[in-house]
């Protein structure tokens, strides 16, 4: 399957966890949970799109406890489901750091297991978010075990202009006296450009939500420098999963060309 395809064995396992999980949890739990995050774009883009060691789910309730979480994903991914014959086995959800506006996202790691032999580990990060999961799209997911005769699956996905304009704010944080790290997200939103999947005014509609609801205030006019470091990581990531976009100074000018046309139009009142 690697081969044919020329995809790697390791995004390949990862897939096919992500597969099952989802169809367990559309299964289980139909209309509540929504695709976030780096494995979102994988769905939209395949192999186009940035690797990703993450599943970032967002749902539509409130988790209150750690065990309350642990148990919920315990009875989702115990489901057997479509004869696949996989195991999974979930370990206790971590609170990560919470949003500007006090929200937390939680963690868990998925061990799965295929003939009583271990298959590969994925990780959930979980976001109770009912307000931010109202605009979504619904894509079908690749089927990698097709061949198998295992149906394919739909999964309820992010918004594309929530899903950038996310990265905005992701790649825009300030974090303090730490630098921020996320030159991931300069490097998704270049691959979203490269595609077309942008419209700027509905990206500039998505980013004021994002900012009001996150830091309480409105996104600056002019997009901030970024952190120094950040060239070298950007082609060092890019050339360690051979993702062919552009280079750093070209994807960094074309997100600033974007943010300066979005708040222009804006300002100008110009339709995009």
């Amino acid at each position: 399957m690697s081969t044919k395809s020329g995809t790697s064995l390791d995004r390949l396992r990862r897939r096919v966890l992500f597969e099952r999980v989802i169809a367990r949890i559309q299964a289980a739990e139909p209309g509540r949970w929504v695709l976030k995050g780096g494995m979102a774009l994988e769905v939209r883009l395949r192999d186009d799109a940035r690797l990703t060691k993450d599943v970032d789910l967002g749902v539509r309730d409130n988790v209150d406890t750690a065990p309350d979480l642990h148990e919920r994903l315990i009875d989702i991914l115990a489901t057997a489901l479509d004869q696949d014959f996989f195991v999974f086995t979930v370990g206790p959800p971590q609170r990560l750091r919470d949003d500007g506006a006090g929200f937390p996202t939680w963690r868990a790691k998925v061990d799965a297991k295929l003939a009583d032999k271990p298959f590969g580990r994925i990780q959930l990060d979980v976001s109770p978010r009912t307000h931010e999961l109202h605009t979504t799209d619904t894509l079908a997911v690749p089927n990698s075990l097709d061949f198998a005769g295992i149906p394919g699956v739909n999964v309820e996905a992010i918004d594309i202009h929530r899903h950038a304009a996310e990265k905005f704010h992701g790649m825009l944080r300030d974090f303090g006296e730490r630098e921020n790290s996320r030159v991931r997200d300069l490097l998704d939103l270049a691959i979203l450009l490269d595609h077309d999947l942008l419209t700027p005014a509905r990206t500039a509609a998505a980013i004021g939500t994002v900012w009001l609801e996150r830091d309480r205030s409105e996104p600056r006019k002019e997009l901030p420098p970024l952190p120094e470091s950040w060239p070298d990581r950007y082609e060092r990531i890019a050339i360690d999963q051979g993702i062919d976009v552009q280079s750093y100074p070209a994807a960094a000018a074309r997100v600033a060309q974007l943010w300066a046309q979005m708040f222009s139009d804006e300002e100008s009142g110009s339709p995009h």
